[in-house]
C-alpha cells in the first residue's frame, strides 16, 4: 500500500502542496511549532521515500553521537540529563510507523518470524520492568532512558528487517554501512587528536592503568569500532569488491577503525574483535580465508607503522596494556568490579525471576580508595546489569535472541557480499557478547543496542535452500514383476 502511494507522482505532489500550505499558515502564528512540524514531516517523508538513508541516519545518531551530547538536546524532560524526546527518537518513531505498515504485508521466513516473536516478548518484558521501576518511585528520566535503550534498540531490528526486505535495498545498505564506517573511524581519530592532549577531554578518559606513560583512553564509539572492523574484514573477504577504488575505500575504513580500537586501550575489546575476525576466517571458504588473513596483515602493518612513526609512546602504551592481562592480581579494576558485582548479585538473588525494574540503583562505595558510598545504576558486567533489570526470565529472552542470531545456519541470498556480511554480522554479535563481560552493552550510555538490533535483522536474512539428494527412482511395475 505505502509503496503504491509513494510511487504516484501526482499523489505526492498533492500531499506536499497541502503540507506546505498548512506549514505556511502555522508559521505565521507559531513559528516554533512550524519548525517542529516541518522536522516531523521531513523525517516522516524520509522514512517512506528513502528508508535506507533514514535507517543510516538513525544508526549514525546512536553510534557516532555520544549519549551525553544527544541527551543535552531534546524536547521536553526538563533539561540536560532529564531525558525528553531526542533526535534519534524522532527517527525511530517514524521508522516504526513505516515498519508497522509494511512489515505485516511481507512474506517472512521462519527464522524472521522467530526473531519478530522474540523481539515482541523482549519488549513486553521491558514494558513490565518500566512499570515496575515507576511503581518503585524511580525517576521517570532514568526509566525512560533505559526503556529507550533496551526496548527501542532491539525493536529497531523490526525497522532494519523491513528496510533490508525492500527491493534493491541490499547494495544501498552496504554502501551506507561503508560510509558510516568511514565516519566512525574519522570520528575516533578526531576525538583522540583533539582530546588526548588534554587528559579527560571530549571522548577521552584520562590515564591508562598499568602503563607508564598512558595519557588517555578513547571511549566514544567503544562498541562500534569492533563492528566496523569485523564488517570491513568480511567485505574485503567476500571477493565482491571488483575495483581498486572499492577495495581501497573499505581498507581505509578498516585502518581507521583498527587505529581507533587500539586507542581505546580496552583489552576486552581487542580480544573480542580478534575472536570475531578469526570466526569470520573459519566460516568462509579457503581462498577467501587467505584474503581475510592478508587484509588483516596489511592493515595491521600499515596501522602500526603509522602509529609508530606518529606517536611511539602510544604504541608503547598499547604494548604495556596488552601485556598487563597477566597482572590481574594487582589490577585495581578487578577489585573494583568484583565488589561492585557482589552488590548486584545480592540484588539478583533477592528478585531472581522478574528483576527490580528499570532505573533501580545499588548503594556502595570504595573505602580502600576513600570513595564514599553513593547510589549507582551502573555495573560493568553487562549480563548482571541485564538480569538485575529484567530478571532471569526477561534476560533469557534477550540472550536467546542474540544467541540464535549468531548461530543461524545457512548462506544468505543475494550473492557473496551479502552472504559474507551476514557471517560478519554473526561474528560481530559474538564480539559484543564477549565485550559485555566487562562493559554493559545494554546500558543506555553505550547506545550499542541499536547496532545490535541491526545485526539481529541482518542475521535473520533469508538463506538459500539446502540442496537435497534426489531420492532414487521407484522401480517400474514391469521391473518389479520381472524381479519377482
Amino acid at each position: 500500500m505505502t509503496e503504491a502511494i509513494v510511487s504516484r507522482p501526482w499523489i505526492r505532489a498533492t500531499l506536499l502542496a497541502g503540507v506546505a500550505l498548512l506549514l505556511g499558515v502555522l508559521a505565521g502564528r507559531h513559528p516554533s511549532y512550524a519548525v517542529a512540524v516541518a522536522a516531523l514531516v521531513i523525517v516522516t517523508l524520509l522514512a517512506f521515500l528513502a528508508p535506507v538513508t533514514h535507517m543510516a541516519i538513525l544508526l549514525a545518531l546512536t553510534s557516532l553521537l555520544p549519549y551525553s551530547v544527544a541527551d543535552s538536546y531534546h524536547i521536553g524532560g526538563g533539561g540536560a540529563g532529564n531525558s525528553g524526546l531526542q533526535a534519534s527518537d524522532l527517527f525511530l518513531l517514524t521508522a516504526f510507523l513505516r515498519a508497522a505498515l509494511v512489515l505485516p504485508r511481507r512474506h517472512l521466513s521462519r527464522r524472521q518470524l522467530t526473531t519478530v516473536a522474540l523481539i515482541v516478548m523482549a519488549c513486553l518484558f521491558t514494558m513490565f520492568e518500566a512499570w515496575q521501576g515507576l511503581r518503585a518511585g524511580q525517576p521517570i528520566s532514568e526509566v525512560g532512558a533505559e526503556f529507550r535503550a533496551i526496548a527501542g534498540g532491539f525493536a529497531f531490528a523490526l525497522v532494519a528487517m523491513t528496510t533490508l526486505g525492500d527491493r534493491g535495498a541490499q547494495p544501498r545498505v552496504i554502501r551506507a554501512l561503508a560510509i558510516l564506517g568511514l565516519g566512525l573511524g574519522v570520528y575516533g581519530i578526531g576525538q583522540w587528536v583533539t582530546g588526548a592532549s588534554l587528559a579527560g577531554g571530549f571522548g577521552i578518559r584520562s590515564g591508562v592503568s598499568l602503563t607508564t606513560n598512558g595519557v588517555g583512553q578513547l571511549e566514544g564509539g567503544l562498541f562500534a569500532y569492533p563492528v566496523a572492523v569485523v564488517l570491513s574484514v568480511a567485505a574485503l573477504a567476500s571477493g565482491a569488491l571488483r575495483n581498486w577504488r572499492s577495495r581501497g575505500f573499505v581498507a581505509v575504513v578498516l585502518v581507521l577503525n583498527v587505529a581507533s580500537l587500539l586507542l581505546t586501550f580496552e583489552r576486552t575489546a581487542w580480544v573480542a574483535t580478534i575472536a570475531a575476525v578469526l570466526l569470520v576466517a573459519v566460516r568462509i571458504g579457503g581462498s577467501r580465508r587467505v584474503r581475510v588473513l592478508l587484509a588483516i596483515a596489511i592493515c595491521s602493518i600499515v596501522g602500526l607503522s603509522t602509529l609508530a612513526a606518529v606517536s611511539p609512546s602510544t604504541l608503547q602504551t598499547a604494548e604495556q596494556r596488552l601485556l598487563s592481562i597477566g597482572q590481574y592480581k594487582t589490577d585495581p579494576s578487578v577489585r573494583y568490579r568484583t565488589v561492585e558485582s557482589g552488590f548486584v548479585l545480592a540484588k539478583i538473588r533477592a528478585k531472581p525471576l522478574l528483576g527490580w525494574g528499570l532505573g533501580d540503583t545499588i548503594f556502595w562505595g570504595q573505602p580502600w580508595d576513600r570513595a564514599p558510598p553513593i547510589a549507582q545504576s551502573y555495573t560493568h558486567v553487562g549480563y548482571l546489569w541485564l538480569f538485575w533489570r529484567e530478571g532471569i526470565l526477561g534476560g533469557a529472552v534477550f540472550l536467546l535472541l542474540l544467541g540464535l542470531s549468531a548461530a543461524w545456519p545457512g548462506r544468505a541470498r543475494g550473492g557473496n557480499m551479502v552472504a559474507t556480511m551476514r557471517i560478519g554480522a554473526q561474528a560481530t554479535i559474538v564480539a559484543i557478547l564477549i565485550m559485555n563481560l566487562s562493559y554493559p552493552a545494554f546500558h543506555q550510555g553505550s547506545q550499542a543496542t541499536y547496532t545490535m538490533g541491526f545485526l539481529v535483522a541482518y542475521c535473520a536474512l533469508p538463506v538459500l535452500a539446502r540442496r537435497r539428494t534426489p531420492a532414487p527412482p521407484r522401480p517400474a511395475a514391469a521391473d518389479t514383476l520381472v524381479a519377482v
